[in-house]
C-alpha cells in the first residue's frame, strides 16, 4: 500500500510536468535557455562603456593629430623663407615629421582592440607616438625660427 502511494505521487508529478508547457518557464530561462539580466533604465553595460571610451579616445587622438598636422603645414610654409643650407636640413626633418604623422594617422584609423589590456597598450602606443611627434615638431620649429 505504501508502495502504491509513492507510485501514485510519481505518476501525478509526471502527469503535471506534461500538462504544463515549457513556455511558463520562459521568464526563468530566457529565450535561449540562458539566464538573462535585465538592465535598469539609464544603466550602461561594461561593453557599452568600453566602446564609448574607445570612440572618445579615437576622437581626441584625431583632433590632436589634426592640430599637429596644421602646425606642420604652417611650419612647412615658414621653411620656404629660410636659407638654402638650413632649408635642406629642415626639409629632411619635415619629411620625417610627415612620415611619423602618417604612421600615427594609420594607427588611429586602424585602432581596434578586443580586450581591455590590448586596448590600453594600443592607447599608450598612440599617445607616446603623438608626444614624440610633437617633440620632433618643436625641435624643427626651433631650428626654423632660429635661422
Amino acid at each position: 500500500m505504501e508502495r502504491n502511494r509513492y507510485l501514485f505521487i510519481v505518476v501525478c508529478i509526471s502527469f503535471l510536468t506534461v500538462l504544463f508547457p515549457p513556455g511558463f518557464m520562459k521568464n526563468v530561462r530566457g529565450e535561449e535557455g540562458k539566464a538573462t539580466v535585465e538592465k535598469k533604465a539609464g544603466e550602461t553595460s561594461t561593453q557599452d562603456k568600453f566602446s564609448k571610451e574607445k570612440e572618445d579616445f579615437k576622437r581626441i587622438a584625431k583632433e590632436r593629430l589634426d592640430v599637429l598636422e596644421k602646425k606642420i603645414d604652417e611650419l612647412e610654409a615658414k621653411t620656404k623663407e629660410i636659407g638654402s643650407k638650413a632649408k635642406a636640413e629642415v626639409k629632411q626633418e619635415m619629411n620625417g615629421l610627415k612620415a611619423k604623422r602618417a604612421a600615427i594617422k594609420k594607427d588611429v584609423n586602424n585602432l581596434e582592440a578586443k580586450s581591455r589590456s590590448k586596448w590600453e597598450q594600443a592607447k599608450r602606443k598612440i599617445q607616446d607616438a603623438e608626444d614624440k611627434l610633437e617633440e620632433a615638431y618643436n625641435k624643427v620649429r626651433a631650428k626654423v625660427t632660429s635661422d
